[in-house]
Order: structure tokens, then C-alpha cells, then sequence
């Protein structure tokens, strides 16, 4: 089951005297995060999946941040009670282009070789460098596999099937 509410980001402090939060953006860049009308946190509940939704005013680019400006929070006093709290969207509320993924959903997909259907492992992480994403890969044995997300490796991305691939020799393999 898809988790309705992805993670978009942390609040990292107050900015100014209105209460604006300086905001980590976990999301593929600034301009999704700018275009969310409504962002959620946890309800502080035993139930994980409540939450509590917060009327973005505003969201302006800060630095390597955003400012964002929640209804109810405008002081920096009230604002202080939601620094360093994860916030959340709606997967409903991101549009993704076709052949785009959100990276909860790779998660924990198995890996898998197109041409021989030999399983390498599952997905344990996604990260970003300079040159493309990386999969971390985690195989039955334990060991850490760090694949570049691109399409000479990628043949295939299916939510219900896997990851399907086709390494590089020695990549999975002692050699």
C-alpha cells in the first residue's frame, strides 16, 4: 500500500518576526514545494499515518532553503514549536511525469537482471551526486551495491515487477 503523505521536508528555525520557518526541500527541487497549498505534520498521535494540515501563506526561495509561512503560526514564537519537525505532502497533491517515480516507492522494490532474472537485492535507499542518482542496493548476503540510476543500467522501473537491470560485470560479483 502507497503511503498517502510523502516526506517534503524539515523545519529547520524561525526567520523574521512574522514566523516565517526556514524549510529544508526534500523534494526534486524548490518549484514543487512552492506550488503545495496545503503541507502536513504529524498529529503527535500513536497512530503514524495522522496528520495535522498546515495552509501554506507563503514559500519563497532563502538561501539553500525555503521560507515558508503557515495560517496560524505568525510569530516567531509559535513558529519555534515546529522547528526541527518533518513536514509532509500529499501524494495527490504532486503531479509526477510519466516514467517518474516518487523515491518512497522505490524503496524496497527487488532488483533484478532483465537478461537472466537473477535477483541482485532490494532497494534500500536513493540518493543524489553530482553525476545522477544512485540506488543502494542491498543484497540477500548483506553487502551494499551502489548503482548509478541512468538508462545504460536502468532498462526497467515497474512498482509491481521490480527494477529490472543490466550491470556492469562485476558489479553483484566477487571477483
Amino acid at each position: 500500500m502507497k503511503n498517502e503523505y510523502l516526506e517534503a521536508g524539515r523545519f529547520n528555525g524561525v526567520h523574521g518576526v512574522n514566523g516565517d520557518l526556514k524549510a529544508e526541500c526534500w523534494c526534486d527541487n524548490l518549484g514543487v514545494l512552492r506550488n503545495l497549498k496545503t503541507i502536513y505534520i504529524d498529529a503527535n498521535t500513536p497512530d503514524k499515518n495522522q496528520k495535522v494540515a498546515l495552509k501554506v501563506i507563503r514559500c519563497v526561495p532563502y538561501k539553500d532553503l525555503a521560507l515558508i509561512r503557515v495560517e496560524g503560526y505568525d510569530g516567531p514564537e509559535k513558529s519555534k514549536a515546529l522547528k526541527n519537525r518533518i513536514f509532509y505532502a500529499q501524494r495527490a497533491d504532486i503531479p509526477l511525469e510519466d516514467g517518474c517515480f516518487f523515491i518512497a516507492d522505490l524503496i524496497g522494490l527487488r532488483v533484478y537482471d532483465v537478461d537472466t532474472g537473477r535477483e541482485y537485492g532490494r532497494v534500500a535507499d536513493v540518493s543524489d551526486n553530482a553525476a545522477s542518482r544512485l540506488y543502494e542496493i542491498r543484497t540477500e548476503e548483506g553487502k551494499t551495491v551502489y548503482l548509478p540510476a541512468i538508462p545504460r543500467f536502468i532498462v526497467e522501473t515497474d512498482l509491481e515487477r521490480g527494477i529490472g537491470i543490466r550491470p556492469v560485470k562485476g558489479l553483484f560479483d566477487e571477483n
